[in-house]
């Protein structure tokens, strides 16, 4: 007897919809995967952890050009466009090991317009995963900023108040959520651990491998969480390279981040490796940034961003890269070079001049002469 073809019931066309979803996510995911090993410089048996994977995320490597006299720039904040700024270098590492470990939701904790959380947020859309953050301050419906691409890619937002985040402390904010879901990967602020921390590693060999790192006297970045200083000076340690190496802290004050760098060393290197590792106020020298407080600007600080717009084409941000450049100019005067050059590393941010626009207008206003 003929057969005619019968629809399937609904559910079996519902599953065989989600197996096709799954299939399509799980091949979109393997793109962005290549397999990972260390940079020839590094020396075996160095770590506890070694990354077996790196996810491909970020447009790099970053392009470096000249800026002000004597000064170059490093542009990480052209590593990409929703993901722009140095926090994709950790999440390429981050994720890869959330994937690795069979993972369906991330965790991290940060400010109301936290670059890291956003960057978090959208790298776990793109590969399928479901973004929680925890955030800093009172609930808002703002679309300001970094708020707005979280709300876009539909980030699961935890508002916790400032008393509640000085009694927890985000370690533990993060835990409580990553155990109340299934399945999930926490991650701290900036993404600065152990596993992080080789996002910039992996700059040191990129810029040795064709900024000509070597070529400069000093090199300076903002340091707002440790794990892209602590990166760097294992980079620059292993890899023998020979410029000055110095952060400047716009959250917190140097002695608190080197210890948050040594603990990062403890963390990511074998024992035996680390007593040969000298302490981080030996490797770098870390200068205060943070004028007023984390994410707070003086109108003098924004003028200078404004400046540097207007003289050299370069937008800076409010929190770390506008910090920081106006503090390694006031550096360079009481610490001259001896004829060499400096390398910024602009580490991005410029969603958080959205949330400084009613103090930037005035700001304007006053430098324009206007009322």
């Amino acid at each position: 007897p003929s057969h005619s073809w019968r629809a399937p019931p609904t559910w079996t066309m519902f599953l065989l919809l989600l197996l096709g979803m799954m299939a399509m996510s799980s091949s979109h995911t393997a793109a962005y995967l290549s397999s990972y090993s260390l940079p020839s410089w590094l020396p075996a048996g160095t770590f506890r952890v070694i990354p077996g994977e790196r996810l491909r995320l970020g447009h790099l490597p970053t392009p470096v050009h000249e800026w002000r006299p004597q000064i170059d720039i490093k542009r990480d904040d052209y590593s990409g466009s929703e993901l722009s700024g140095n926090k994709v270098r950790k999440l390429e590492f981050l994720l890869a090991d959330a994937l690795a470990r069979k993972k369906r939701a991330v965790v991290t904790v940060g400010g109301i317009q936290s670059n890291h959380c956003r960057a978090t947020a959208v790298a776990a859309r793109r590969l399928g995963l479901e973004p929680h953050l925890i955030l800093r301050g009172e609930p808002t419906s703002s679309l300001k900023g970094n708020l707005m691409l979280d709300r876009l890619v539909g980030a699961n937002l935890h508002f916790v108040s400032d008393e509640e985040f000085q009694k927890k402390g985000g370690q533990r904010l993060v835990q409580e959520v990553v155990d109340s879901l299934d399945r999930a990967y926490g991650f701290p602020s900036g993404g600065s651990n152990a596993m992080g921390t080789f996002g910039y590693v992996e700059a040191v060999r990129e810029m040795l491998d064709g900024d000509d790192l070597n070529a400069y006297e000093r090199v300076y970045f903002a340091c707002g969480s440790g794990g892209t200083a602590a990166g760097l000076a294992l980079g620059f340690f292993f890899g023998d390279v020979r410029p000055d190496l110095v952060g400047l802290c716009v959250d917190d004050d140097p002695d608190f981040f080197f210890n948050k760098i040594d603990a990062l060393f403890d963390d990511i290197l074998l024992p035996e490796t680390r007593r040969d590792v000298p302490p981080a106020s030996k490797l770098l020298r870390l200068e205060q940034a943070i004028g007023e407080g984390y994410a707070v600007s003086t109108d003098d600080e924004l003028a200078f961003i404004v400046d540097t717009a207007r003289a050299t084409g370069v937008v800076l941000d409010p929190v770390y890269s506008g910090k920081a450049a106006r503090a390694m100019l006031k550096d360079l005067e009481r610490n001259p070079l001896l004829g060499g050059r400096v390398l910024f590393i602009h580490t991005g941010g410029h969603l958080g001049l959205y949330g400084k626009d009613e103090q930037l207008q005035r700001v304007l206003q006053a430098i324009d002469g206007q009322s």
